[in-house]
């Protein structure tokens, strides 16, 4: 075989590890934008969640508002009618417990408000990030897709020029998403990767008449030293 036909196989193994690189780049920068998503995600379900306890501290301070309301009816009833101290003195207890809850309730509302306001500017803010990352997220991934689409189009050129029976061991090969790539050579008479003991006539037939072998055990393609 020529030397030529394994330094494209050595070239087509370079541009597979240019292209697995630049896959992780794409997804890196996705996954940095998706971060910021899921951090307004949570930011938004926080804004829902303190409208809905406005919402319910509203409704409780309505209903101890209409209390207080008919305990003063009551109360002035019972003064008009001249009922005893001690009727009055309950309705006059159960007003300031009232009263205290409608505190609470106003309290909870204030508190609820001013996180409410910070959760609100803090949105804000992720959304101007958000868009500003994501221009430049855009950009990134963009040009990483500009480089492999060169890469495809290299890599399928030198598909096509190699013999059928290249081509074929190499997808089959490739198709295995064997680690550290499809290729091997002979190191020190064995498989370099999975330490298999290659024969001396293997390594002679591999390094020096450029046969096409692969690694009985781990299934790479060997590289004759030189190409």
């Amino acid at each position: 075989m020529s030397v030529d036909l394994f330094m494209k196989l050595k070239e087509i193994e370079s541009l597979s590890k240019m292209r697995a690189s630049f896959v992780l780049q794409n997804q890196e920068h996705k996954a940095r934008l998706s971060k910021l998503n899921d951090k307004r995600r949570e930011a938004q379900e926080q804004t829902v969640k303190l409208r809905q306890d406005i919402g319910a501290a509203t409704s409780r301070l309505a209903a101890v508002e209409a209390r207080i309301r008919t305990a003063s009816e009551q109360k002035q009833r019972l003064f008009d009618l001249g009922s005893d101290e001690k009727k009055i003195a309950s309705f006059t207890t159960d007003l300031d417990n009232l009263e205290e809850q409608g505190l609470e309730c106003l309290a909870e509302m204030e508190l609820l408000e001013r996180e409410l306001s910070a959760a609100n500017e803090f949105l804000r803010g992720l959304e101007k990030t958000i868009t500003e990352i994501s221009l430049e997220v855009d950009g990134d991934i963009a040009k990483v897709t500009s480089e492999l689409q060169h890469l495809d189009l290299r890599h399928a050129l030198l598909l096509d020029e190699l013999p059928t029976e290249f081509r074929a061991l190499l997808m089959k090969t490739s198709a295995k998403n064997l680690a550290h790539g499809p290729f091997t050579r002979v190191d020190a008479g064995s498989c370099f990767f999975c330490r298999y003991k290659i024969s001396r006539t293997d390594e002679s037939e591999i390094d020096m008449q450029k046969n096409l072998k692969t690694c009985p055990q781990c299934s790479r393609i060997f590289l004759p030293y030189g190409s």
